[in-house]
């Protein structure tokens, strides 16, 4: 039991040490579950230096909004081919079809229409456009054609001064209407030379 010195109670040492071994081991415990939760928080929080902590985040599905129809149909777009051919009254005639492969557009007015040779380098001058021959606004779906019209006209029915007569063309090159690239075809076509003469009229898109 303990003693009392000088009016203080004192423990035995047996006591003590006793208390102090459970102290001890109490403190050794809670370091321990510390520890264990400490390790565990950090296991699941650890990521790898330079990259970020995946977030599960939902993921919404957008619908492409559709292009305006009554936008004007880009050369790249379409595809030209030669409908058909004609002669006649020293002229000859080509009905160029215009197919839509992409979005719907529509075309409307007068494609600009000239001849150029191997090099792409244009030969005499641009079509006129014919007069009272303007077509229609043609919408076109994907898989859809407009047409239109050209007349060549025989070079050697000019003054051959004035013209320059030459058969270097080897393309006819076409600009949808409005656009300011273009599509080409293969053609065989004599034309004035001279660009103060044009042998070329065209007319407007149509449908077809």
């Amino acid at each position: 039991m303990g003693e009392l010195l000088h009016g203080r109670t004192t423990c035995e040492p047996r006591h003590a040490t006793i208390l102090l071994a459970c102290l001890t081991a109490v403190s050794a415990l809670i370091t321990g579950c510390a520890d264990h939760d400490q390790s565990e928080m950090t296991l699941a929080g650890t990521f790898d230096v330079g990259s970020s902590p995946s977030i599960a985040t939902g993921t919404t599905s957008l619908t492409p909004v559709p292009k305006d129809p009554s936008r004007t149909c880009p050369a790249q777009q379409l595809d030209a081919t030669v409908d058909s051919t004609s002669a006649g009254a020293g002229h000859t005639f080509y009905v160029i079809r215009l197919t839509n492969t992409g979005d719907p557009c529509t075309l409307s007015g007068y494609p600009g229409v000239s001849l150029i040779d191997a090099a792409g380098n244009q030969v005499g001058a641009a079509a006129d456009r014919e007069i009272g021959a303007k077509g229609s606004p043609v919408r076109l779906d994907t898989g859809t054609s407009a047409v239109f019209s050209t007349r060549f006209s025989q070079p050697y029915a000019y003054n051959a001064e004035a013209c320059e007569p030459t058969e270097r063309a080897q393309q006819l090159k076409i600009y949808p209407p409005n656009d300011t690239r273009w599509l080409t075809l293969p053609v065989n076509q004599p034309t004035c030379g001279s660009e103060r003469i044009s042998t070329i009229t065209v007319t407007g898109v149509s449908a077809g």
